[in-house]
């Protein structure tokens, strides 16, 4: 958690910069969601939203002013008091595929879905996310760099990497273990 810290302060100043780096005890309060996804929480826009908010507040009564850095200590304090206290399972993964997977009439579930399909439910379904936001989400997730010295542009185009990175049809284990790079293992048998 530390080393994501120190990060998140070279990361404010700029990765590549040769300028001299600025040591501080606390990073600006836009690198919490950041932070906060390097550990394995994702929070929702909202979520990230109450977060900020709770922090930018969080001295607003007695300074009048807006919190614009947190330290250490404040965002361990601020991270166990938002993630969940389970993560997600494996099986909440599973149960997502099969509602993608399960058709307006109610048959199925299928064992995978179509590439269409899932970036069409990803990007119009749950929270909203633009089409430049799921290209930047599964570029990410298929090991693509963004390069600054591009404007940001990636190292391979985005419609031919999102096509050999995922299948035409996608099960939940491939899902898992190769674009999120999770294990999927079945939860043990209850014996009687």
């Amino acid at each position: 958690m530390e080393q994501f810290f120190y990060y998140a302060q070279i990361k404010s100043q700029g990765v590549k910069t040769r300028g001299v780096r600025q040591v501080s005890p606390t990073v600006p309060v836009d690198q919490v969601p950041d932070l906060m996804r390097a550990l394995g929480f994702y929070p929702s826009e909202q979520d990230i939203d109450d977060i900020l908010n709770e922090i930018k507040f969080s001295d607003y009564i007695e300074t009048g002013a807006y919190v614009t850095e947190i330290d250490l200590p404040t965002f361990i304090r601020l991270y166990i008091n938002h993630r969940p206290a389970f993560g997600l399972s494996p099986l909440n993964l599973i149960q997502a595929f099969h509602a993608l997977t399960t058709n307006e009439e109610g048959e199925g579930p299928g064992s995978s879905v179509d590439r269409a399909t899932l970036l069409t439910m990803l990007q119009e379904h749950g929270e909203h996310m633009t089409e430049s936001e799921l290209v930047e989400g599964l570029m990410t997730l298929l090991g693509h760099c963004q390069d600054p010295e591009r404007d940001g542009a990636f190292d391979q185009d985005p419609a031919t990497a999102v096509q050999q990175g995922l299948p035409e049809s996608v099960s939940a284990a491939h899902f898992a273990e190769k674009i999120l790079h999770l294990t999927l293992q079945a939860p043990p048998q209850q014996q009687s």
